[in-house]
């Protein structure tokens, strides 16, 4: 928690840097000691993979302080940096965005830097997955937005189309690959591949829509797939199971469980009515706005109803038999209070999207791109 606080709080590139590395500590921990079979070849693929991406992020971050150091004092003060990123020489930029944006995309995490991801997922215990999907991931988003779109306009202008296009690949990535995992905790992780392609993919369309429903898509991603894992792990300790092709007839065992999980899709599916299909909908949107080829990006969408539909099938509607054992009525109260801000802010964002998010996106694009893209 502390490490957490301090990623969103700091305004120091050496702190952000110190408490980034803190919050790995006790996730390498969670893993690799209440994991599962192979939770020690998860636990080292996390480690290996977050640390070397810090590292190349680290990289970025002393080459801006020898950059201010030549412009006279050297510091590591974020505001300092930020107000003389417009003086910072094009090859300096370009070196420095991309070194960040490594470290970012790692933890975010972008194909094809996501590989350690599916692995610590399926081998940690739910909580500690719900823990991942819902702030973790979001610190290499958060991470983005302050340090690559803030930090660097210039670079942003010249490395927005690599950077979309790899968010676009993403996206149609993760959701295609979620269609083979046998495993519903893999399928759900590679959901969170997925739906990260689309903060990404708005992120870099630099523009109001694209980078508000990049905010907004975190938000929505936490809770949907913060559900899914905890429903995931409820499941597997009532059936024994998480393999979808052994999970049969649930509806008829578990009845409240089996709505909960079908409404916890559809939030995902970015089905009308829920937090999500906002989101995505804007990033796409967006996406359309900067260039009409990412109109590819409509592909990811389909692909997601697909595998969640092929999920649901055989968990929901195959006829199966066992024992009627309905999971406990505070479980289903904690999968409720998730649930909830899904629909209520799937109705009406705009307490959230319009009020907070998007007033304050629209002021930083002008103070980064007075005169537009």
């Amino acid at each position: 928690e502390t490490g957490i606080i301090g990623v969103f709080t700091s305004l120091n590139l050496i702190l952000f840097y110190v408490f980034w590395e803190i919050v790995l500590i006790p996730m390498f921990f969670f893993i690799g000691i209440w994991g599962g079979p192979r939770r020690k070849y998860a636990s080292l693929k996390f480690l290996i993979f977050t640390y070397a991406g810090s590292a190349v992020m680290l990289f970025g971050f002393v080459a801006l302080y020898a950059w201010t150091g030549s412009q006279g004092t050297p510091s590591f003060d974020y505001a300092t940096i930020l107000t003389r990123s417009a003086n910072i020489a094009m090859p300096f930029q370009v070196a420095a965005s991309l070194a960040t944006f490594v470290g970012f995309a790692v933890k975010l995490p972008i194909f094809p830097l996501h590989t350690w991801l599916p692995d610590a997922h399926v081998e940690a215990p739910a909580p500690v997955s719900v823990l991942l999907a819902g702030l973790l991931l979001k610190m290499g988003g958060y991470g983005l937005i302050r340090y690559n779109l803030l930090l660097f306009p210039a670079a942003d202008k010249l490395l927005w189309p690599v950077f979309t296009a790899i968010g676009l690949i993403t996206m149609i990535y993760g959701a295609s690959v979620a269609f083979v995992a046998q495993d519903m905790k893999r399928m759900i992780a590679l959901t969170s591949v997925n739906h990260m392609g689309y903060v990404l993919l708005g992120t870099f369309t630099l523009g109001s829509i694209g980078v508000s429903a990049a905010v907004f898509q975190m938000f929505a991603h936490g809770l949907a797939v913060g559900m899914l894992f905890l429903m995931s792990g409820y499941i597997h300790e009532q059936t024994g199971t998480r393999n979808i092709n052994e999970l049969k007839g649930l509806r008829g065992r578990m009845p409240t469980t089996t709505l909960l999980l079908i409404l916890a899709s559809m939030a995902a599916m970015a089905v009308p009515g829920f937090a999500n299909f906002i989101s995505e909908y804007q990033v796409i949107q967006g996406a359309l706005s900067a260039n009409y080829l990412f109109g590819l990006a409509i592909l990811a969408p389909g692909l997601t109803v697909g595998y969640f539909l092929w999920m649901l099938r055989r968990v929901v509607m195959t006829p199966g038999v066992g024992p009627r054992n309905e999971i406990q009525l505070h479980s289903q109260l904690i999968l409720t209070a998730f649930l909830v801000p899904l629909l209520v802010f799937g109705v009406y964002p705009l307490p959230l999207l319009g009020n907070a998010i998007k007033p304050t996106v629209d002021h930083l694009l002008s103070i980064l791109f007075p005169g537009g893209k």
